[in-house]
């Protein structure tokens, strides 16, 4: 069934008090007749007040403006209920936007490609409803706090390691970003804290707002999104495919550096978790390609934010195929063979590190440390 109208979905995260509610309200209590479902996934928060809803321009009179979604997060066990939420507003042909309140404990990715693969779905039925913007919602008293060594970003039953790295996912992974509260900092550190926001992510259109006030045209009908787009904005990305190129001045202005760490020398697991667990503060955010001597012909994603640090299996390298797969890989792929080493392969460890004030010789040291030689198998 066709839609008359497109249906345009703008997907709201940030991290628990950051002002999406706020913001929410605000949009909806609009003067430009902006006719908007909301649905809100309230795992961990208090439910917008359905009265405030009504009163801020959502249409009334149909029943399934404001649907709670409270039994699990929208991007895996209400995925099935939220399509189904997405595709009866967008066929009433009440609505021109859906405003969507992720949870503040929700990670961004997920619940971005649940609804984008759903847009994708619904498309192929005729109906034109797509995922518009993905807006970040960030306290910026507490942002600046938190990367300056405060803690008020601690929560009951939250662990800090868990709110900053959730923090840093959702700057990475945005298409619009707001700096909510801004009266409660500087204007100096609200300067600084932009620069923070551009040596994580790359391309997202920065919004300064007090009390969650935002031009809607900022929010809504932006058509900014892209899921590969949104994917590859995250800074670390960038410096992984152009180590060469520099940084934003405005970045540097405020000594926020990023690096390439590449060694053709595997790591030591344990060697490596010693350094872990001492894990130097100004590193903001690592991730990248791991090897281990433990695993050898395993490559593993190393990820890191804030002091979470994660290590995930990536697939085999190359080179420990048999030589006739192997061969067949190379040619279907030859961009291999650009850091292909004659007595290694494609093993490597390549990590993008991202921090402030860091000093660099030192963190290069620390890796360093944990590395181990290694020749065809063995250990010498």
């Amino acid at each position: 069934m066709a839609t008359s109208n497109p249906v345009r979905i703008a997907l709201i995260t940030g991290y628990l008090g950051a002002g999406k509610t706020t913001l929410l309200n605000n949009i909806l209590a609009n003067d430009k007749g902006i006719r908007a479902a909301v649905i809100v996934n309230d795992i961990g928060e208090v439910n917008i007040d359905a009265d405030l809803i009504a009163r801020g321009g959502v249409v009334s009179e149909v029943n399934d403006t404001l649907v709670p979604l409270t039994n699990g997060c929208i991007c895996c066990t209400l995925a099935d209920d939220l399509s189904r939420q997405l595709t009866s507003l967008a066929e009433s042909g009440n609505f021109d936007h859906i405003i969507i309140e992720a949870s503040g404990i929700c990670e961004p990715i997920p619940i971005a490609f649940t609804i984008d693969n759903f847009c994708k779905q619904e498309a192929v039925r005729g109906v034109d409803i797509d995922l518009d913007n993905i807006i970040a919602v960030v306290d910026s008293k507490r942002m600046f706090d938190q990367f300056n060594g405060g803690r008020d970003l601690l929560e009951e039953d939250i662990d800090e390691e868990d709110i900053e790295a959730l923090l840093i996912q959702q700057i990475e992974f945005c298409t619009t970003l707001v700096l909510n509260k801004a009266d409660l900092v500087t204007e100096e550190q609200i300067a600084e804290l932009r620069a923070l926001v551009r040596g994580l992510q790359k391309d997202a259109t920065i919004v300064v707002a007090e009390n969650g006030q935002v031009d809607v045209n900022e929010v809504l009908s932006t058509d900014r999104f892209d899921f590969n787009e949104a994917y590859g904005s995250a800074a670390w990305m960038e410096a992984m495919e152009h180590p060469e190129e520099h940084e934003d001045p405005e970045v540097l202005e405020y000594d926020i550096q990023t690096f390439v760490y590449q060694r053709r020398k595997p790591f030591d697991m344990d060697q490596l978790q010693q350094f872990a667990m001492n894990w130097p503060d100004e590193i903001i955010r690592c991730k990248g390609l791991a090897w281990f001597a433990d695993d050898p012909d395993m490559a593993y994603v190393f990820e890191q934010a804030g002091h979470q640090i994660h290590l995930q299996e990536n697939g085999l390298f190359v080179d420990c195929a048999p030589e006739a797969e192997k061969k067949k890989i190379i040619e279907a792929n030859p961009e291999i063979m650009d850091e292909w080493d004659d007595e290694v392969g494609d093993r490597m460890t390549k990590l993008v590190v991202i921090g402030r004030h860091m000093k660099i010789d030192e963190v290069i040291a620390g890796f360093d440390s944990c590395l181990v030689d290694w020749k065809r198998g063995q250990l010498y």
